[in-house]
């Protein structure tokens, strides 16, 4: 069917072959985010009955621009910042350790991960969503002795 190695490539990343009918064909998918940014708050270890515990932080990815008329290589107007706050959770038991005794406020980490979004009922009893950054691995950048 296809000859090039490319192609025989590509397809088997888009489709994996499978035994079952043709409606539970497995599909291969990707969820993956990469963010670089500045450490929000210290970690905390929360830990729910009867499930693993996990390392929680906040991290802040900034984005800058220049307005005016002309936006393309323009060297002059007015800068503009947006802040995003991204919740980083950690479940892997070395890596969840680690960033929980040495990831602190200020640093500057690169994480890579995936998306997980999900529901949770807060104190008033109200549901709502949270979007987290399931963290893979943590690369530190940046130590607070760094900073002057």
């Amino acid at each position: 069917m296809y000859h090039r190695p490319v192609f025989q490539a590509l397809r088997q990343f888009v489709r994996c072959k499978s035994t079952e009918p043709p409606n539970m064909i497995l599909e291969r998918s990707l969820n993956r985010v990469t963010l670089l940014g500045r450490v929000g708050q210290d970690p905390v270890m929360r830990q729910v009955e009867g499930k693993n515990p996990v390392t929680i932080f906040s991290l802040a990815t900034n984005e800058l621009w220049r307005s005016g008329e002309n936006e393309i290589f323009q060297t002059t107007g007015d800068i503009n910042q947006k802040t995003t706050w991204h919740r980083i959770s950690i479940f892997r038991p070395g890596l969840r350790d680690v960033a929980y005794q040495h990831v602190k406020k200020g640093a500057r980490i690169y994480v890579e991960g995936k998306i997980d979004y999900g529901e949770y009922t807060d104190k008033n009893n109200v549901r709502r969503q949270a979007t987290t950054v399931i963290a893979d691995n943590i690369i530190f950048l940046s130590d607070l002795r760094d900073k002057s």
